[in-house]
Parts: C-alpha cells; structure tokens; sequence
C-alpha cells in the first residue's frame, strides 16, 4: 500500500529486477492506460486526467504520480515485460487530505451552550470527536446536529458538529474537538 497526499506526489513501485521490454501502469476497472516505457515502440497517450502527471522510470520500476486527487485513490496494476518472463503486480494507493484546524463557536444561555465544530478540506471523510475537560457524563450533553459536504471539484471534505451541554454539571467546562488528527484550541462553555 502506498498512501499519497491531496496535491502531493507518490511514486508506485513495480518490482523490476532486468532491463524490462516494457512496462506499464493501468486501472484495472475500468481499465485505464497511465503511462508506460517500451523499448521499440510508441505507447498509446495516458487517459487525459493523467496527462503531465505521471513519469515512468523503467531502469528503476516506478512510476510517479503528481498533483494527487482523491479521485486517484485505489488499485494500479504494473504490467512488466522481460525477455524470459512476465510480471503483474497490484499496488494500492491510499489518499488523504489533512483537515483544516477546527473552528468552535459557542452560544449560551442560562441553562445550557450550543457548541459547534467544523473543519475543512480533508479527506477521506472523518467525524468530529468531542473532548470535554473534565470528562463529562453522557446525560449532560447530546449531540444536536452532525453533516458533511463534499466539494464537487475538488471532492474534498468539510464536517460539522454541534452538541448541547447542561450547565447543570457545574461552571468552567473546557471543550476541544478534533477531526482526523487536526485539534482545535480548547473553549470553556458554562461560565458563570
């Protein structure tokens, strides 16, 4: 498995112990052609999303992959060809996109605080996880409202959240939240 980041570069290795004939990295469903080296002969163009994004090296067995998408996640096949054998090999490509810092906001009133978290521009999808300090009982908060939105160009993710807290558990709580690794700056609700 190879794990890539959105607009990053990843290079997929193809094992390649011999001077190959060829070699050759495709989808396999459905098949796309990427890019490829053959010693004789033209290869067809990459697919169009690939295009000026991808450079084959066959002396080492690789292919690098540039300015990732999430759209590029998933199964690569490298086709290898030597005098005296073939090879096929599946690699898989994992990407991700670090989720912006969170963004709290809080509302109160005299009972109870709205608290809503967000985060931006990261992928795959990811929850937003609460952590209250000190740890609160489940019967002194729900959660209100959770979504998602994914952005139609760049299929990247942006989460909300938004819980209740009772003020009746005492004053001075202090609330973070984190998705994917990203931890906002902790907030204290239900002060007096």
């Amino acid at each position: 498995m190879v794990i890539g980041e959105v607009g990053g570069a990843v290079t997929l290795p193809c094992t390649s112990d011999l001077s190959p004939i060829y070699l050759y990295v495709q989808r396999p469903d459905p098949v796309e052609f990427i890019n490829g080296y053959h010693q004789t002969k033209v290869l067809p163009s990459p697919d169009p999303k690939y295009a000026n994004r991808t450079h084959v090296d066959p002396t080492q067995g690789t292919m690098k992959l540039w300015s990732i998408w999430p759209s590029d996640e998933g199964l690569y096949e490298c086709h290898i060809r030597y005098p005296t054998k073939d090879n096929r090999e599946i690699i898989q490509l994992n990407v991700t996109a670090n989720y912006s810092i969170p963004n709290v906001t809080v509302a109160c009133d005299s009972s109870s605080c709205l608290v809503t978290c967000s985060s931006d521009n990261g992928y795959p999808r990811r929850d937003v996880e609460w952590s209250p300090n000190p740890p609160l009982n489940q019967s002194h908060w729900r959660a209100v409202n959770s979504s998602d939105r994914r952005d139609p160009v760049s299929t990247l993710f942006s989460v909300f959240s938004s819980i209740s807290v009772s003020c009746s558990s005492g004053p001075w709580l202090n609330l973070s939240c984190a998705v994917g690794g990203a931890l906002s700056q902790e907030h204290t609700v239900c002060e007096d």
